[in-house]
Protein backbone atom coordinates (compact mmCIF):
# COMPACT_ATOMS: atom_id res chain seq x y z
CA UNK A 1 0.00 0.00 0.00
CA UNK A 2 1.40 3.76 -1.27
CA UNK A 3 -0.07 7.08 -0.07
CA UNK A 4 1.36 10.09 -0.99
CA UNK A 5 0.13 13.02 0.51
CA UNK A 6 0.61 16.80 -0.66
CA UNK A 7 1.28 19.77 0.79
CA UNK A 8 2.10 23.31 0.47
CA UNK A 9 2.96 25.80 3.54
CA UNK A 10 3.37 25.38 7.28
CA UNK A 11 3.50 27.79 9.59
CA UNK A 12 3.35 27.57 13.74
CA UNK A 13 -0.17 27.85 14.15
CA UNK A 14 0.30 31.31 16.41
CA UNK A 15 1.29 32.63 13.42
CA UNK A 16 -1.37 31.50 11.43
CA UNK A 17 -4.53 33.88 10.84
CA UNK A 18 -7.81 31.88 9.70
CA UNK A 19 -8.76 34.45 7.07
CA UNK A 20 -5.56 33.76 5.32
CA UNK A 21 -6.33 33.27 1.53
CA UNK A 22 -3.46 30.71 2.02
CA UNK A 23 -5.68 29.07 4.77
CA UNK A 24 -8.97 28.96 3.29
CA UNK A 25 -7.37 27.78 -0.10
CA UNK A 26 -5.58 25.05 2.26
CA UNK A 27 -2.20 25.58 1.04
CA UNK A 28 -1.22 26.91 4.75
CA UNK A 29 -1.42 24.51 7.49
CA UNK A 30 -0.24 24.51 11.04
CA UNK A 31 3.08 23.03 11.92
CA UNK A 32 0.82 20.89 14.60
CA UNK A 33 -1.09 19.22 12.11
CA UNK A 34 1.79 18.35 9.92
CA UNK A 35 3.61 16.62 12.95
CA UNK A 36 0.20 15.28 14.28
CA UNK A 37 0.03 13.49 10.39
CA UNK A 38 3.30 11.99 10.73
CA UNK A 39 2.06 10.42 14.15
CA UNK A 40 -0.98 9.36 12.98
CA UNK A 41 1.39 7.09 10.20
CA UNK A 42 3.91 6.00 12.58
CA UNK A 43 0.83 4.46 14.59
CA UNK A 44 -0.33 2.59 11.14
CA UNK A 45 3.16 0.89 10.81
CA UNK A 46 4.30 2.94 7.58
CA UNK A 47 7.42 3.32 6.36
CA UNK A 48 8.62 7.45 5.09
CA UNK A 49 9.70 7.61 1.61
CA UNK A 50 10.50 10.10 -1.03
CA UNK A 51 8.98 9.41 -4.03
CA UNK A 52 12.00 7.92 -5.98
CA UNK A 53 12.69 5.66 -3.17
CA UNK A 54 9.28 4.23 -3.72
CA UNK A 55 8.89 0.37 -3.95
CA UNK A 56 5.61 0.15 -6.04
CA UNK A 57 6.41 -3.74 -5.98
CA UNK A 58 6.20 -3.92 -2.31
CA UNK A 59 3.54 -5.13 0.31
CA UNK A 60 5.02 -2.89 2.70
CA UNK A 61 2.89 -0.18 4.03
CA UNK A 62 4.97 3.23 2.24
CA UNK A 63 3.91 7.10 2.74
CA UNK A 64 5.77 9.74 0.82
CA UNK A 65 5.74 13.53 1.88
CA UNK A 66 5.32 15.82 -0.90
CA UNK A 67 5.59 19.58 -0.61
CA UNK A 68 4.98 21.86 -3.86
CA UNK A 69 6.23 25.51 -4.74
CA UNK A 70 9.39 26.03 -2.34
CA UNK A 71 7.97 28.15 0.40
CA UNK A 72 10.69 29.13 2.75
CA UNK A 73 8.76 28.24 5.71
CA UNK A 74 9.16 24.69 4.54
CA UNK A 75 12.85 24.68 5.50
CA UNK A 76 12.09 26.63 8.55
CA UNK A 77 8.92 24.97 10.17
CA UNK A 78 9.29 21.40 8.17
CA UNK A 79 12.46 20.69 8.01
CA UNK A 80 12.88 20.22 11.75
CA UNK A 81 9.91 18.23 12.53
CA UNK A 82 11.46 15.71 9.71
CA UNK A 83 14.46 15.40 11.76
CA UNK A 84 12.90 15.12 14.60
CA UNK A 85 10.95 11.63 13.29
CA UNK A 86 14.19 11.10 11.18
CA UNK A 87 11.88 11.09 7.89
CA UNK A 88 13.10 12.07 4.10
CA UNK A 89 10.24 13.76 2.34
CA UNK A 90 10.43 15.51 -1.60
CA UNK A 91 10.01 18.97 -2.17
CA UNK A 92 9.09 20.28 -5.76
CA UNK A 93 10.14 24.27 -5.33
CA UNK A 94 9.23 26.57 -8.21
CA UNK A 95 13.11 26.76 -8.85
CA UNK A 96 12.85 30.04 -10.97
CA UNK A 97 11.45 32.06 -7.84
CA UNK A 98 13.82 30.72 -5.35
CA UNK A 99 16.99 31.60 -7.59
CA UNK A 100 15.73 35.33 -8.41
CA UNK A 101 14.22 35.12 -4.43
CA UNK A 102 10.88 36.73 -5.88
CA UNK A 103 6.95 36.01 -5.39
CA UNK A 104 5.24 34.45 -7.82
CA UNK A 105 1.99 36.53 -9.06
CA UNK A 106 -0.20 34.41 -7.06
CA UNK A 107 1.16 35.55 -3.97
CA UNK A 108 0.50 39.03 -4.75
CA UNK A 109 -3.24 38.09 -5.51
CA UNK A 110 -3.62 36.22 -2.45
CA UNK A 111 -2.06 39.69 -0.66
CA UNK A 112 -4.51 41.47 -2.30
CA UNK A 113 -7.02 39.37 -0.96
CA UNK A 114 -6.19 39.32 2.60
CA UNK A 115 -5.98 43.28 2.92
CA UNK A 116 -8.88 44.70 0.75
CA UNK A 117 -11.24 41.53 0.21
CA UNK A 118 -13.90 41.06 2.95
CA UNK A 119 -14.11 37.65 4.77
CA UNK A 120 -17.64 36.93 3.22
CA UNK A 121 -16.38 37.80 -0.54
CA UNK A 122 -13.25 35.38 -0.12
CA UNK A 123 -14.77 32.58 -1.35
CA UNK A 124 -14.84 33.64 -4.58
CA UNK A 125 -10.92 35.49 -5.02
CA UNK A 126 -9.92 31.89 -3.59
CA UNK A 127 -11.67 29.37 -4.50
CA UNK A 128 -14.47 30.37 -6.72
CA UNK A 129 -14.62 32.14 -10.35
CA UNK A 130 -12.17 34.89 -9.90
CA UNK A 131 -9.50 32.52 -8.67
CA UNK A 132 -10.71 29.98 -11.84
CA UNK A 133 -10.04 32.98 -14.30
CA UNK A 134 -6.67 34.24 -12.79
CA UNK A 135 -5.05 30.46 -12.83
CA UNK A 136 -6.37 30.05 -16.71
CA UNK A 137 -3.89 33.41 -17.04
CA UNK A 138 -0.70 32.83 -18.94
CA UNK A 139 2.34 33.99 -16.07
CA UNK A 140 2.68 37.22 -18.00
CA UNK A 141 -0.98 37.69 -17.91
CA UNK A 142 -1.17 37.21 -14.38
CA UNK A 143 1.68 39.51 -13.43
CA UNK A 144 -0.63 42.37 -15.48
CA UNK A 145 -3.59 41.25 -13.76
CA UNK A 146 -2.01 42.03 -10.19
CA UNK A 147 -0.97 45.38 -11.49
CA UNK A 148 -4.71 46.41 -12.70
CA UNK A 149 -5.49 45.84 -9.22
CA UNK A 150 -4.03 49.25 -8.06
CA UNK A 151 -3.11 48.10 -4.48
CA UNK A 152 -0.78 49.45 -2.39
CA UNK A 153 0.17 46.57 0.38
CA UNK A 154 2.41 46.23 3.59
CA UNK A 155 5.34 43.65 3.45
CA UNK A 156 4.83 40.37 2.08
CA UNK A 157 5.89 37.57 4.66
CA UNK A 158 6.07 34.90 2.29
CA UNK A 159 9.53 34.06 0.29
CA UNK A 160 10.90 30.96 -0.90
CA UNK A 161 13.64 29.27 -0.50
CA UNK A 162 17.23 29.85 -1.24
CA UNK A 163 19.39 27.83 -3.55
CA UNK A 164 21.56 27.48 -0.80
CA UNK A 165 18.44 25.98 1.18
CA UNK A 166 17.50 23.43 -1.72
CA UNK A 167 21.20 22.54 -1.59
CA UNK A 168 21.03 21.95 2.18
CA UNK A 169 18.13 19.47 1.91
CA UNK A 170 19.50 17.58 -1.03
CA UNK A 171 22.45 16.74 1.29
CA UNK A 172 20.23 15.88 4.26
CA UNK A 173 19.10 13.30 1.84
CA UNK A 174 15.86 14.74 1.18
CA UNK A 175 14.55 14.64 -2.45
CA UNK A 176 14.42 17.96 -4.64
CA UNK A 177 12.40 17.59 -7.68
CA UNK A 178 11.07 19.86 -10.86
CA UNK A 179 7.97 22.04 -10.66
CA UNK A 180 8.82 24.11 -13.35
CA UNK A 181 10.25 27.25 -14.05
CA UNK A 182 7.47 29.77 -12.69
CA UNK A 183 4.91 27.79 -12.49
CA UNK A 184 2.99 27.86 -16.24
CA UNK A 185 0.48 25.54 -16.35
CA UNK A 186 1.68 23.03 -18.88
CA UNK A 187 -1.35 21.88 -20.39
CA UNK A 188 -1.69 25.75 -21.74
CA UNK A 189 1.48 25.38 -23.06
CA UNK A 190 3.01 24.01 -26.69
CA UNK A 191 5.26 21.05 -26.62
CA UNK A 192 8.16 23.08 -27.29
CA UNK A 193 6.78 25.88 -24.29
CA UNK A 194 6.73 22.99 -22.71
CA UNK A 195 9.75 21.48 -23.28
CA UNK A 196 11.85 24.46 -22.91
CA UNK A 197 10.90 24.87 -18.99
CA UNK A 198 10.88 21.80 -18.48
CA UNK A 199 15.15 21.95 -19.59
CA UNK A 200 15.26 25.16 -17.94
CA UNK A 201 14.02 23.56 -14.81
CA UNK A 202 16.76 20.67 -14.92
CA UNK A 203 19.66 22.81 -15.80
CA UNK A 204 18.58 25.28 -13.12
CA UNK A 205 18.87 22.85 -10.65
CA UNK A 206 22.08 21.20 -12.52
CA UNK A 207 24.24 24.32 -12.01
CA UNK A 208 23.32 23.89 -8.25
CA UNK A 209 24.33 20.10 -8.03
CA UNK A 210 20.74 18.61 -8.01
CA UNK A 211 20.05 16.22 -10.45
CA UNK A 212 16.48 15.54 -10.56
CA UNK A 213 13.96 11.99 -11.19
CA UNK A 214 10.56 13.51 -10.15
CA UNK A 215 7.97 15.92 -11.20
CA UNK A 216 5.07 17.36 -9.92
CA UNK A 217 2.76 18.85 -12.56
CA UNK A 218 1.53 22.54 -12.05
CA UNK A 219 -1.98 22.39 -10.77
CA UNK A 220 -2.32 19.01 -11.02
CA UNK A 221 -2.74 19.14 -14.52
CA UNK A 222 -1.06 16.79 -17.31
CA UNK A 223 -1.75 14.86 -20.56
CA UNK A 224 -0.04 12.49 -22.65
CA UNK A 225 2.37 15.01 -24.38
CA UNK A 226 3.52 15.91 -21.30
CA UNK A 227 3.97 12.56 -19.94
CA UNK A 228 6.17 11.66 -23.20
CA UNK A 229 8.27 15.16 -23.17
CA UNK A 230 9.18 14.06 -19.25
CA UNK A 231 10.34 10.62 -20.53
CA UNK A 232 12.19 12.42 -22.93
CA UNK A 233 13.79 14.44 -20.80
CA UNK A 234 14.83 11.07 -18.39
CA UNK A 235 12.24 11.88 -15.15
CA UNK A 236 11.21 8.37 -14.39
CA UNK A 237 8.26 9.66 -11.85
CA UNK A 238 5.88 12.62 -11.51
CA UNK A 239 2.79 13.40 -8.86
CA UNK A 240 -0.49 14.77 -10.37
CA UNK A 241 -3.31 15.40 -7.25
CA UNK A 242 -5.79 12.92 -9.46
CA UNK A 243 -4.80 10.32 -11.59
CA UNK A 244 -5.95 10.02 -14.97
CA UNK A 245 -5.38 6.80 -15.92
CA UNK A 246 -3.72 7.87 -19.48
CA UNK A 247 -0.85 5.19 -19.33
CA UNK A 248 -0.65 1.64 -17.88
CA UNK A 249 1.59 2.09 -15.89
CA UNK A 250 1.24 5.12 -12.54
CA UNK A 251 4.54 6.69 -12.49
CA UNK A 252 4.15 9.31 -14.21
CA UNK A 253 0.25 9.30 -12.72
CA UNK A 254 1.32 9.32 -9.08
CA UNK A 255 -1.94 10.25 -7.04
CA UNK A 256 -1.94 12.48 -3.87
CA UNK A 257 -3.51 13.55 -1.68
CA UNK A 258 -4.20 17.08 -0.23
CA UNK A 259 -3.43 17.82 3.32
CA UNK A 260 -5.19 20.30 5.16
CA UNK A 261 -5.90 22.10 8.05
CA UNK A 262 -8.89 19.45 9.06
CA UNK A 263 -8.71 16.37 6.24
CA UNK A 264 -6.94 14.45 3.77
CA UNK A 265 -8.52 15.04 0.66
Amino acid sequence: MIEILMFHRVLPKVRINPSDAYFIRGTLISQERFESVILDYLKQDYSFKTISSLDHNSNIKQVALTFDDGYNDNYLFVKPILEKYSIKATFYPIIGYCKEQKLAPLDHYYKYVNENIEIEKKEKWITGKQKKLFLAFSIDQQKDFVQTLHFKTSEIEVAYMTLNELCKLDSLGHEIGGHSFYHDIYTSLNSDEILEDIQKTKYTLSQIGINISSYAYTDGQYNSEIIDILKYEDIQYSCAVKSNNITRYGEFELQRKFVTENEII
